[in-house]
């Protein structure tokens, strides 16, 4: 699997798609480091916008951009790591990789992982210059975007689940590409459930419906709320229920996709 999995890499950074995901990354690092600067008497503005003493402002530039650029960082992330999944399946590369003796799920579970880590890249090289600096010029800490980084990269990883299981039918990167957006849009109107479904729906049992998918699916739009939350206040509120929730989620489905995987006949 290791093996596999640098190959990923090694390819993945030969993809144009990839380049262009680091690229809009360092984009993003450095209009964010443009519009934010730090006065001689150590406050912060955004813009024209003063935010106060870098004690206070830090943490809300930070978590601002952490919730500014999730959503993005998903949605380029999603269309760079599918292709990882589905070339796999590819006629040329199933003769080539599933026709040895290595398993299934080794070669497969390796390639997923190199496009969890081209999200982990894209979001580190998106929002750390910024930490950086500012940790830097006041002294305020910026760790917290670390943490920020693992709960986003399992959230990510949920929705790469989806895709990886999508891709087993072999019908091209439309369709995970598609399950993985919808379950990432899916995850706010489900969040706020109580004013958004519960006002479609007035039976129990279709409130009960809406109830299970949001129990099930990743939490991926309140992981991005808890981020924020995290850098801004170091509040956890409700941490442990988005975590493990979303973790489960993630296990469920890579065990399902590597069960049907093992058992499909190419």
């Amino acid at each position: 699997m290791l093996t596999t999995y640098w190959y990923s890499l090694r390819e993945g950074f030969s993809r144009r798609v990839i380049l262009v995901l680091f690229g809009l990354a360092f984009l993003i690092a450095i209009g964010f480091n443009l519009i934010v600067s730090v006065t001689p008497s150590g406050s912060v503005t955004v813009g024209t916008q003063a935010l106060g003493p870098a004690g206070h402002a830090v943490p809300l530039v930070i978590g601002g951009q952490v919730a500014a650029t999730g959503t993005l960082l998903f949605l380029l992330a999603i269309f760079a790591a599918v292709p990882l999944l589905t070339v796999t399946l590819d006629k040329g590369w199933l003769e080539l990789t599933f026709s040895k003796a290595q398993p299934r799920w080794k070669i497969f579970m390796g390639r997923f992982l190199g496009g969890v880590t081209f999200y982990s890249l894209t979001f580190a090289f998106a929002t750390f210059p910024l930490a950086l600096r500012l940790w830097l010029t006041t002294h305020v800490e910026t760790w917290q975007v670390v943490v920020a980084l693992l709960i986003q990269t399992l959230s990510f990883a949920a929705l790469l689940s989806v895709a990886a299981l999508a891709t087993l039918p072999q019908k091209g990167v439309a369709l995970p590409i598609m399950v993985s957006v919808a379950i990432l849009f899916l995850s706010s109107p489900l969040a706020g459930r109580r004013e958004t479904y519960y006002r479609m729906f007035s039976s129990h049992f279709a409130r009960g419906l809406v109830d299970w998918a949001y129990a099930i699916f990743p939490k991926c739009f309140e992981l991005e709320r808890l981020c924020a939350s995290f850098i801004e206040k170091g509040d956890v509120a409700s941490w442990w229920w988005l975590l493990w929730s979303t973790v489960a989620f993630t296990l469920v489905t890579l065990a399902t996709t590597v069960c049907v995987l093992e058992r499909k006949s190419f």
